[in-house]
């Protein structure tokens, strides 16, 4: 389980739970207690949790817009870098997928500054509201049941309508990826969306950052061969065995 992960399951439970012992998170997370307070420690640090003696609990104020951006701080700089590559592959009049994922964020931003008329489509809702800063752009959100953690829409509305609509270029993150069987989701919502949506596209972009190189998850999205790009922040050699020209860095 990648930092990320962790930090986001732990504010999950918090979210359950009006408080926790931090021995019995550590026994539920499986990890060590010097790593749990490494991790405490960070989501202190940002104003997510507050502790006590032997035990923490979640701020009430931490909304979910708090996390999302938050979370966008995570290696924020291979974001930004990845993000501008990704922008040298979209042109004018282009039909675009961007998940919810906060590298597709960026791009969102990086995007809404380009004068070029796009149709965009996300499930993100901090996502379209970047794109609408300029209106220049068709940006169309995918309606559904509302995850308040991640701004995001899931269920079965949004991906009976992505079923319906085709894209030229998909652009998607991961949870992390492994050199042998590819891409992966710890949420099977958010699996399920973007399986539907790599479907129907002409062309799938991944957007993923070193720190999420060498891991799996619970859920499978994109098998190796299905990747038309992959964009990162630095150069690997797996990756360049695995995707020569493919690999853009």
């Amino acid at each position: 389980m990648t930092k990320v992960m962790r930090q986001d399951k732990i504010l999950e439970i918090l979210e359950r739970e009006k408080s926790v012992n931090i021995e019995d998170l550590a026994e539920e997370l499986g990890v060590s207690m010097v790593t749990l307070r490494r991790d405490i420690s960070e989501l202190y640090k940002k104003g997510l949790i507050e502790k006590f003696y032997g035990g923490i609990r979640g701020k009430r104020n931490s909304l979910s817009e708090a996390r999302f951006f938050e979370r966008m701080k995570l290696n924020q700089d291979k974001k930004e870098k990845i993000a501008e590559l990704a922008l040298k592959f979209i042109t004018r009049d282009s039909t675009l997928f961007l998940d919810a994922s906060s590298t597709s964020y960026i791009l969102a931003q990086k995007i809404a500054q380009k004068k070029e008329f796009m149709n965009i489509v996300t499930n993100n809702l901090y996502t379209a509201l970047a794109l609408c800063e300029n209106p220049t752009h068709n940006v169309v959100v995918a309606g559904g049941t509302l995850d308040n953690k991640n701004g995001v829409t899931v269920g079965v509305i949004p991906e009976n309508m992505m079923k319906e609509i085709r894209v030229e270029k998909a652009f998607f993150s991961c949870s992390a990826f492994s050199f042998e069987e590819g891409a992966f989701e710890h949420l099977p919502q958010s699996a399920s969306i973007k399986k539907i949506v790599g479907e129907n596209c002409n062309e799938i972009y991944m957007l993923v950052d070193s720190s999420k190189f060498g891991k799996k998850s619970i859920m499978k999205t994109f098998e190796i061969e299905e990747i038309d790009k992959f964009i990162t922040d630095s150069y690997n050699e797996d990756l360049y065995k695995i995707f020569a020209d493919k690999f853009v860095y």
